[in-house]
């Protein structure tokens, strides 16, 4: 009985071991663990009112660009892979005309991106021109974009608004950047903190 149990132990352990890979470098042979999968979360992207397609596509690139990015949500945890897909999956990634935004939900506003359930919602004005706390700051709209898209995906993962830590650090992502900062830096990406939060 007792050398059952302990074939039985071995066997338990080897089939949650970590599976190891051997790669030869110059001729030393190194053994890694296999390290997890990012977790893999699929969205769509749509457009509410007309707008170009060379706007669409532009927007599609710029939109899966800041996901991609390793100073993202892509560093949370364990890892997220954010997966565009033509219909469908886990949320829809909206680029809406201004006055169409409220169109989403009344707590949505026409001067502001919005999240509104599993619709994350960015206002084309403010994608194409910012916000004029931004602007007022110098800074590229380029960022800004990284910023509204970070904002609002991270509402969808659940982060609520954050406030300015200390007079001088880096805003969280999660603080509302476009109307004011309240003694911090802008930051278009979540912080160490952010991202270390579960």
């Amino acid at each position: 009985m007792r050398i059952l149990l302990g074939l039985l132990l071995a066997l338990s352990a080897w089939l949650v071991a970590p599976v190891a890979h051997a790669d030869t470098d110059a001729g030393t042979t190194q053994v890694r663990a296999e390290q997890d999968e990012p977790r893999v979360i699929r969205y769509s992207v749509r457009v509410r009112g007309e707008i170009g397609r060379t706007t669409r596509r532009e927007f599609r690139v710029l939109a899966q660009e800041t996901y991609d990015d390793p100073r993202g949500w892509s560093a949370k945890g364990g890892g997220i892979r954010f997966e565009q897909v033509k219909h469908g999956g886990a949320f829809t990634l909206w680029l809406s005309r201004a006055r169409l935004v409220p169109s989403f939900s009344s707590s949505c506003s026409a001067q502001w991106s919005c999240r509104a359930g599993r619709n994350v919602i960015i206002n084309l004005d403010r994608w194409r021109g910012a916000s004029p706390a931004w602007n007022k700051a110098g800074l590229a709209l380029r960022d800004y974009q990284h910023m509204v898209v970070n904002h609002e995906t991270g509402h969808w993962l659940g982060y609520g608004h954050a406030s300015c830590p200390r007079r001088g650090a880096l805003a969280p992502v999660m603080m509302q950047q476009s109307k004011d900062t309240g003694g911090c830096r802008l930051n278009p990406w979540p912080t160490p903190a952010e991202l270390h939060r579960r």
